[in-house]
């Protein structure tokens, strides 16, 4: 059979479309119970998290938790820069040198402690998934409580890509030995503006 019959079979059995069920939604509680729900949930995920208090620099926090830190990435407007460029012939393989990842999330989820990010806010789709150690910044007043009110909160917005991050690299598989930074990042550190 060539492609074209398989192809036409196919289109040709299709069912009629049907619309997307609709959603529920749940009220949200208060903000702090979701600052809270949030910061236990990605403990629990091997994740770090600390409050950048107004007036209080970047690079200061950088130099708190990540002191050794030389090659850095930074998508965020404010200091440190990037000491590692990005362009468009950067490799994953390149992106292995990078020590520090520092982006900014669009919003959080108190139920999972994931934090959406997109190619708007990331310029490579690897850099996450390969640095060292990530830092993600976040609004607190941009925590929702759950996957369906983050789905509203994407509300149409459709970036070629995008990604719920959540904790560090971590696996379970052998002897059910929990090991923190097994295939990606060994860290992540939330950072909290505006509390």
């Amino acid at each position: 059979m060539s492609r074209d019959t398989i192809l036409a079979a196919v289109r040709a059995r299709q069912g009629e479309p049907a619309p997307l069920p609709t959603i529920p939604s749940f009220p949200p509680g208060p903000r702090s119970d979701l600052v809270a729900g949030f910061r236990t949930v990605l403990e629990q995920v091997g994740g770090d998290w600390t409050v950048r208090t107004p007036g209080t620099d970047l690079s200061e926090i950088v130099r708190r938790h990540y002191p050794h830190a030389d090659r850095i990435v930074s998508t965020v407007d404010e200091p440190p820069s990037s000491t590692f460029a990005l362009t468009e012939e950067t490799t994953p393989a390149d992106l292995v040198q990078v020590q520090l990842a520092i982006v900014r999330g669009r919003f959080a989820v108190a139920e999972n402690a994931a934090i959406w990010i997109d190619d708007e806010l990331l310029p490579h789709r690897a850099l996450p998934f390969v640095a060292e150690h990530v830092m993600l910044l976040v609004s607190s007043h941009d925590i929702v409580a759950d996957m369906h009110a983050a789905y509203d909160a994407l509300n149409g917005h459709r970036p070629g890509y995008g990604v719920f991050v959540s904790g560090p690299s971590k696996t379970a598989d052998i002897e059910q030995s929990l090991v923190i930074g097994a295939q990606g990042p060994r860290s992540l550190l939330v950072i909290f503006d505006e509390l």
